[in-house]
């Protein structure tokens, strides 16, 4: 399925094309249970990201250890079908979604000012990119090896909607295309939890375990004095998706070290926001935690 390590997509060409043939022909449920059958258990046994997984349950939730396997084995599924849900919107297929926040999101994309969006690897947040209309272009980063077929279809998938996709490279080739995003008051689209370079880092909390963070992300909003929502697309029972516009708040006035801060506990507090919703949709299958924090 997918190698969220890297946020690289497995296959090749011929086989993408035939996953979303199949899909515009017979529908999403056969490919939930051959993602069920097929792909989920490989996963669970052998992938390096279900021992963060069970982890997550078992040792940052205190969840007992066969509710956490069982856990595990449900995160996984669910993973896979919204792996599956991404590739139906390649194919046309359009879901049912519910917008919680969206009328001041709404009011903040109408303005001049150029904002940031943040994500995390929670729920599937890319449905939105193929849902919803912006008021003002969004520039999304993202994973600069990804495959080109890939890429092609999610640009494909957006079709008219005025969506720009950055690859981010390790060179920092992507700055330009991000300092230009900004200066024409657009927004800039980007995956938090997740970075590219170990040594620019800022440290939060979830669950009361300390964990490392990007700290480009919120640099980049405290360095212009942004507004920052965090953007979030969560997987309900009967298969459509919720999705939540939160605002970030920090203070203007602090010293820029204590605005990233702020910023940065704001999104990991919505994280555990909805995490206490939706536990089962937990998909940053990277080693992201440090030690507990402290209670003296």
């Amino acid at each position: 399925m997918t190698k969220q390590q890297e946020g690289k997509t497995y296959g090749n060409a011929g086989l993408f094309k035939a996953l979303v043939w199949s899909l515009r022909h017979f529908g999403i449920r056969p490919f939930y249970i051959i993602a069920y059958v097929f792909f989920v258990p490989v996963a669970v046994l052998f992938s390096r990201g279900a021992g963060y997984t069970f982890s997550y349950y078992h040792d940052r939730l205190r969840w007992s250890r066969w509710r956490s396997i069982k856990a595990l084995y449900r995160n996984h599924s669910i993973f896979g079908e919204t792996v599956v849900d991404k590739f139906a919107m390649y194919a046309g297929h359009q879901f049912r979604i519910k917008y919680h926040g969206l009328k001041e999101y709404d009011e903040v994309t109408q303005k001049p000012e150029a904002m940031i969006q943040l994500s995390a690897h929670i729920g599937c947040s890319e449905i939105l990119g193929y849902s919803y209309n912006n008021n003002k272009p969004c520039n999304v980063l993202v994973f600069g090896g990804e495959k080109e077929v890939v890429m092609r279809y999610r640009q494909s998938a957006f079709g008219n909607k005025d969506i720009k996709m950055i690859p981010v490279a390790t060179e920092g080739s992507h700055s330009d295309d991000i300092i230009r995003a900004l200066d024409n008051g657009e927004i800039v689209s980007v995956f938090a939890d997740r970075f590219v370079n170990d040594k620019k880092l800022i440290i939060s909390t979830i669950h009361g375990y300390k964990v490392k963070l990007a700290r480009g992300p919120f640099s980049m909003a405290v360095n212009r004095g942004l507004t920052v929502f965090m953007a979030s697309a969560m997987k309900e029972r009967d298969g459509s998706y919720t999705a939540y516009f939160t605002p970030l708040y920090y203070d203007r006035t602090a010293a820029p070290k204590q605005q990233r801060q702020q910023l940065a506990d704001a999104y990991c507090a919505e994280i555990e926001r909805l995490m206490e919703i939706y536990p089962l949709q937990w998909f940053n299958y990277s080693d992201l935690w440090l030690e507990a924090v402290s209670n003296s």
